[in-house]
């Protein structure tokens, strides 16, 4: 499998930024996300595609959010989102689509969820919004980084 590299990433992070990080979420992140937002911290991975039955069409990652050195980064975004109960908490949003909507890793699981921020219902609660919201994408963060494909490989499948 070739590796998905990613360009236009922010300035090199340490250790002691995803702790700070985890100490502020107050949960551990999986050791292949910190791996990757030590390597790169945030950027366009080269192969941008998630495609699944459980999508009518293809998903399309815009960006990673940087940890630091950004405007809008990965906290930023967290705190604002569950601040105005948009995400559920155990949601950490660490990419997004060019419509906005995040892609977030599960906080609790492990797991990668596609969420939509473009589909809320004044009718309903928050919670019942944000359990509407999310989408199942894959079991983890490595799974979905290395499942991500180019456009060219879109017209094969």
């Amino acid at each position: 499998m070739i590796e998905n590299t990613f360009s236009n990433d922010e300035a090199a992070i340490s250790p002691a930024d995803l702790d700070h990080l985890e100490s502020v979420i107050r949960k551990k992140l999986p050791a292949p996300f910190r791996d990757h937002y030590l390597r790169y911290n945030g950027g366009v991975p080269e192969q941008t595609y998630w495609l699944s039955d459980a999508f009518d069409e293809p998903l399309e990652v815009a960006a990673f959010k940087p940890l630091a050195n950004a405007s809008s980064t990965l906290l930023s975004t967290y705190q604002s989102m569950v601040k105005k109960q948009v995400v559920p908490a155990y949601l950490l949003p660490f990419a997004n689509d060019w419509g906005g909507n995040f892609f977030c890793l599960n906080l609790d699981s492990g797991a990668i969820s596609y969420f939509t921020t473009d589909s809320f219902d004044s009718d309903l609660s928050p919670g019942e919004n944000q359990v509407r919201a999310e989408k199942p994408v894959c079991s983890n963060f490595t799974r979905f980084v290395q499942g991500l494909i180019d456009e060219e490989s879109l017209d094969e499948e």
